[in-house]
């Protein structure tokens, strides 16, 4: 009897496997396939929208369109902003994350919306999450505000209570690299607000501006900064430090 109900769980045990390997299989050409329509119609900016969420889950499909968003630039923003509003993604997630009570979940759900065009009604909700008690969720929420407007965002930057993190502000400028919205990078380095001026550094070093080396330089002068390594950094790769350097880093 042991050995009969051994090989009676052995086999229901094979039947389990083979069907989650047949329905990951399944779900994995799904999401390929809808990755495909998504990508055609993003770079024709035409072709049936009806079809492109067909045979996948909705929100296996945001993940899909999130995956096409990360790899173009602000000129597929328009059709991108077409299927969020038709699909009515940016409900989705942010209705889901009001009533998710795990932080880590919001912050993804959040990971996701920031990728994707937000509107002026989202980034309104979005703003219910600057103050939520998981740093990471207040990070993503910022995040969409950036994918609303960076002016947005940056006003709401400034007013926050936390510092950001070196990974923090290059996740930002990555977000930013995509859109078509210059951020003025001097207010940003003359400001005296810790993560602006952080910000600002880290901008022009990302972007080359070779134009605003002397206000770098001035930060690396000031022994107090406690921003003046970044901003060091920041001259080297200009291939300037050593002119600028006036006293040592401790």
């Amino acid at each position: 009897m042991i050995i009969l109900a051994t090989i009676v769980y052995l086999v229901i045990g094979s039947i389990l496997l083979i069907v989650v390997h047949w329905q990951s299989a399944r779900s994995a050409t799904a999401e390929s396939q809808a990755i495909g329509r998504i990508a055609a119609f993003v770079a024709n900016r035409s072709g049936d929208i009806e079809r492109l969420g067909k045979g996948i889950e909705r929100f296996h499909f945001v993940q899909c369109l999130v995956y096409v968003a990360d790899r173009v630039d602000e000129r597929a923003y328009e059709p991108l902003r077409v299927i969020v509003k038709y699909y009515n993604l940016e409900s989705l997630l942010l209705h889901r994350a009001m009533r998710s009570g795990r932080a880590c979940e919001r912050a993804y759900l959040l990971a996701l919306l920031s990728r994707l065009p937000v509107s002026g009604a989202g980034a309104t909700i979005v703003e219910q999450f600057l103050d939520d008690s998981s740093p990471r969720v207040r990070f993503y929420a910022l995040m969409s505000l950036f994918s609303y407007s960076p002016y947005c965002a940056i006003a709401q930057l400034e007013s926050v209570d936390y510092r950001l993190s070196r990974r923090d502000v290059s996740e930002i400028l990555t977000l930013i690299s995509r859109g078509s919205c210059p951020i003025p990078y001097m207010p940003l380095l003359m400001s005296e607000n810790y993560n602006l001026q952080l910000l600002g550094i880290h901008l022009v070093r990302r972007f080359g501006i070779t134009e605003s080396r002397a206000k770098i330089a001035s930060i690396v002068r000031d022994c107090h900064s406690e921003l003046r390594e970044d901003a060091l950094e920041t001259l080297a790769c200009f291939g300037e430090a050593e002119r600028y350097t006036n006293c040592t880093i401790i």
